[in-house]
């Protein structure tokens, strides 16, 4: 599991290389997004998800 910046406690972004999808937890909701062409863009686009939904990371 690789993660990057500050997140809240509980918050969890984890790409799997294999189907190139990324699963996020924040704040009691899990959430399935991808594929994505990278991890770099499939983490974005979970921390992206995130600031949606009220992260101010």
């Amino acid at each position: 599991m690789m993660q990057s910046g500050p997140y809240e406690p509980g918050m969890r972004i984890i790409y799997d290389v294999l189907t190139k999808s990324v699963l996020v937890s924040f704040r009691q909701e899990i959430k399935l997004l991808g594929p994505f062409p990278d991890r770099n863009t499939g983490i974005k686009a979970a921390e992206d998800f995130c600031r949606d939904k009220g992260w101010k990371g």
